[in-house]
């Protein structure tokens, strides 16, 4: 787990683990605060005031629990409180007191109170066996035992072991929960998302995507869910405004959560990921998005149920159209692939290394040939089960069925039903708000029509046999509509939980067309579940080998991938050349707000308008630019997870609230690059700006310590 030394001078790649910062020259890199005051173990320190937030990033900015984060990742909570008369959505949500702060209902919030190695622990018993599948189970046994001993020992807390190279470093983080989030003020849509996905992973930018939340607990302390006794959160640390904000070259860092990256995984891994899986997922949502669009022309209500539904799927493919452009740009299967021919032509070459990795790259290739080979076939059960709520709990009901008649013994029977009944009815209550027949229906067709074109290695037999069944167009989709007209479980769902109230066998009794699919679709998604296990479990071992050897042939060891723990990344204020000809300043201002207005895409407030011709703009002026800041870029290492990240400068001040990446940064998931991963923040001048004038939300600025 530990990195060599870095000499900055430049942004470094890397989103440090917290473990990691004493390798890191911060104050040759340009720190001003002392690097203690950063992170301390023992004590107080800035990272105290980093919260995660769902799955995004926040951090505290008053005693009194405020969170500032990203509009996108309140969104969600602010549609949910939105209906046709109250239009939170479109024109903001502010409580003016805290007794009009209303429930982000769902929404838990984290804190990192501790963590520690226990890759020890977690492998123990691994040495012993060569079957994969064995691996894996050991691995999954004593993480859940660490876990399980852990929360018991921890009452208060939330303990996760997460994996920082695959099979082989494990870490335990010891969380406090926020279970009472509430929202505080979220500008309405045409600022939270100026521009919406037109401008969605753009620049120049715009958008003042932020939004503000309070974190309460218990009245003594501890985490409670919401209760009108509850009292709002003491942090021990808070983040300080820097109403000055930056100037283009200065110091810059955010501590957060990002999300996933790939950067430690074989060339196989990059080729499956370029030829298949972003491609697929891409046409696969922009399908779904023009769909409802399309269903919510002219229907209100229609368009706000499906609000943030295409927010996300849009927001994930035109991501993924971006990665496959980095893909393109820098030739990143293909730099892989060199890299690990020659790695693997170093190792045959020095008897050392070919003792110990003589099969390591062949082995990996194998194992990425056969995944490869399936891809559309693997693709296509994945999706057709995360896409269709009303297909998967069919799909569950059968599984579980088909287990419980499998089973002779009586005594064992009635156990089963006592375990697995209450999982399935919970599983139910989940899926049944999200089932939506008529969307459902046609993703169906296409992904149906789509399978049937794969090739004889691809088949979904299945799918072969519904074609044979209905061999005309017009035939399977009258069979797909019966799917949900006749099905006996996404109209009542009161009739249905009864039916597993008592943990009987009642509910699997249920028997309909969908079910029936299912039924026929099911054991090829198992036979192919069991295949990716032992795959996963093959593959765990591998890249566990293949991390010490890269680290043995290149003299130094590797930072981790991101994958949902707190971390540190620096860099600079800086523009950037995103292609030939062209160069981007790294900040926009409110000029370039009220320029893009169109009526259309850009939609904006006369207030805004009134207080830009009247110069109205406080004392948040940027001095270089001689207007009010909006959207500023920097070259730190970011990805999904840092939204609501805080920017902090030199002295560790709130200077901005990440929110995006450029287009061409979508590629850092895979590698990042000095010269094309740009992240992008709302200045924080401009949320201020925002707050006080255009909201009018003058007790929130006394709280931010601004008047």
């Amino acid at each position: 787990m530990l990195a060599t030394s870095h000499k900055a001078g430049k942004a470094d790649e890397g989103m440090f683990p917290l473990s990691e910062l004493k390798q890191v020259d911060l104050k040759s890199a340009g720190l001003r605060m002392d690097p203690m005051a950063l992170y301390n173990p023992n004590g107080v320190s800035t990272i105290d005031a980093i919260v995660r937030v769902g799955g995004c990033t926040g951090s505290f900015v008053s005693e009194d629990g405020l969170i500032v984060t990203n509009h996108h990742c309140a969104f969600s909570f602010v549609h949910a409180i939105s209906d046709t008369q109250n239009k939170y959505m479109d024109r903001g949500f502010l409580a003016k007191t805290k007794q009009e702060e209303a429930p982000a209902k769902g929404l838990v919030c984290k804190i990192t109170a501790s963590y520690e190695d226990v890759s020890e622990k977690v492998l123990k018993g691994t040495q012993e066996t060569n079957d994969p599948l064995k691996r894996l189970q050991l691995i999954a046994a004593n993480t859940k035992s660490i876990t399980d001993e852990e929360n018991k020992n921890n009452p208060g807390l939330q303990c996760e072991i997460s994996e920082m190279f695959t099979g082989r470093t494990y870490v335990l983080f010891r969380y406090k929960l926020l279970k009472d989030v509430r929202l505080v003020y979220v500008p309405g849509r045409s600022i939270g998302e100026y521009g919406g996905e037109k401008d969605n992973w753009v620049w120049p930018r715009h958008s003042g995507d932020f939004a503000f939340l309070r974190a309460y607990v218990a009245p003594d302390g501890s985490a409670a869910d919401y209760s009108v006794n509850n009292v709002p959160y003491k942090p021990i640390k808070h983040l300080k405004i820097n109403i000055k904000g930056v100037k283009e070259n200065d110091f810059v860092f955010i501590l957060g959560y990002p999300g996933r990256t790939f950067r430690n995984q074989p060339a196989g891994f990059y080729q499956y990921h370029e030829k298949y899986m972003l491609k697929y997922v891409s046409d696969l949502f922009n399908w779904q998005i023009q769909y409802m669009e399309n269903l919510g022309k002219n229907n209100p209500y229609l368009e706000l149920k499906y609000a943030a539904r295409i927010k996300s799927l849009a927001n994930t493919a035109k991501n993924y159209e971006g990665k496959l452009q980095g893909f393109r740009r820098v030739g990143l299967s293909a730099r892989k692939k060199k890299e690990e021919q020659e790695m693997h032509a170093l190792i045959l070459k020095t008897p050392e290394l070919k003792a110990k990795y003589e099969t390591l790259i062949p082995e990996l290739n194998a194992t990425y040939d056969e995944i490869i080979k399936y891809a559309p076939r693997n693709l296509f059960y994945d999706y057709l089960y995360a896409l269709s709520p009303s297909f998967q709990f069919a799909a569950a009901l059968d599984n579980y069925r088909t287990a419980y008649k499998a089973i002779s013994d009586k005594a064992e029977k009635e156990a089963f039903l006592k375990k697995q009944v209450p999982r399935l009815q919970q599983l139910y209550i989940r899926l049944f708000g999200q089932m939506d027949p008529v969307l459902e229906k046609a993703l169906l067709s296409k992904m149906f029509d789509d399978a049937s074109k794969y090739n004889s290695d691809n088949e979904v037999v299945a799918i072969s046999q519904f074609y044979k069944k209905n061999k005309t167009p017009d035939a399977r989709l009258k069979a797909i509509d019966k799917f949900f007209s006749k099905c006996s479980f996404n109209k009542d769902s009161k009739k249905i939980l009864e039916l597993m109230a008592d943990s009987s066998d009642k509910v699997f009794g249920l028997n309909d067309d969908l079910i029936r699919f299912a039924h026929s679709i099911n054991p090829e998604v198992n036979a192919y579940d069991e295949l990716d296990k032992i795959r996963e479990g093959k593959l765990n071992s591998l890249l566990a080998k293949y991390v010490d050897a890269k680290s043995v042939i290149n003299a130094k060891q590797f930072i981790p991938d991101a994958n949902g723990t707190l971390r540190f990344t620096y860099g600079y204020v800086k523009g950037y050349s995103p292609n030939d000809g062209e160069w981007n300043k790294p900040f926009t201002t409110l000029r370039g707000v009220i320029e893009k207005e169109d009526g259309v895409d850009y939609e904006l407030l006369d207030l805004v308008k009134e207080l830009y011709r009247n110069k109205d703009l406080g004392n948040y002026i940027h001095p270089d630019l001689g207007d009010l800041p909006v959207d500023f870029l920097y070259n730190l290492d970011t990805t999904g997870g840092n939204s609501g990240s805080p920017v902090c400068d030199a002295d560790g001040n709130l200077v901005g609230v990440n929110f995006d990446r450029a287009f061409t940064a979508t590629i850092n998931d895979y590698a990042w690059n000095e010269s094309y991963s740009r992240s992008v923040a709302v200045d924080i001048r401009y949320v201020c700006w925002v707050v006080e004038k255009v909201a009018g939300a003058n007790e929130l600025i006394k709280e931010l310590g601004l008047k």
